[in-house]
């Protein structure tokens, strides 16, 4: 599913309406900033969906952006503490994702950080933890959600990491989403 900006309205409530993500699918949403990403996610929270958010972004900053519930957040972080993953333990990362979508008929998982797994355990070993959960995703009813910045990869990398998942490509949306967050943080300095 590749959603252009020609395929947008200006409004960007319904524009996420738009997007419905598939069950037993993985999707590469392309964006500079993950906005859209996390609305479609908590949209899958807001239907009941058991959640899982492994990101980049600090917990605290994503609760207050995000309506998240009790979803549980695991960051991406050298620091030890509790729900801390240490980024270069990827196939620890993998086991953990792949038992939540195991343990759920139905769940969404959002991978925020693509680009900081690659910095700490390169591209090749990064291709395979999205292939590996993609491959646990398609054998079931669940969702995962990988925002990524297009500028971050090359051509070629695009071209393997989006080969066997679906795309979003919304920039139109993100730049209305992006704005609203913007605003968020803002208030939160």
């Amino acid at each position: 599913m590749i959603v252009e900006e020609k395929d947008i309205g200006s409004d960007d409530k319904s524009a996420v309406e738009l997007i419905r993500p598939e069950e037993g699918m993985c999707y590469v949403v392309r964006e500079r900033k993950p906005f859209l990403s996390y609305k479609l996610f908590e949209n899958a929270i807001n239907d009941g969906a058991p959640a899982l958010c492994v990101t980049r972004q600090y917990p605290n900053r994503i609760r207050e952006a995000f309506e998240l519930g009790e979803t549980r957040i695991m960051w991406l972080s050298h620091t030890p503490g509790k729900d801390h993953h240490n980024p270069t333990s990827i196939g620890t990362l993998a086991t953990v994702i792949s038992s939540f979508i195991e343990r759920y008929e139905k769940c969404v998982v959002i991978i925020d950080g693509l680009e900081y797994l690659v910095i700490n355990n390169g591209f090749q070993q990064v291709l395979r933890f999205v292939e590996h959960i993609n491959e646990q995703v398609m054998q079931s009813k669940s969702t995962v959600l990988v925002p990524i910045s297009p500028n971050a990869f090359s051509e070629k990398e695009l071209a393997l990491l989006e080969r066997n998942v679906e795309v979003i490509e919304a920039p139109a949306v993100s730049v209305g989403l992006e704005k609203d967050m913007m605003k968020l943080i803002d208030q939160y300095r």
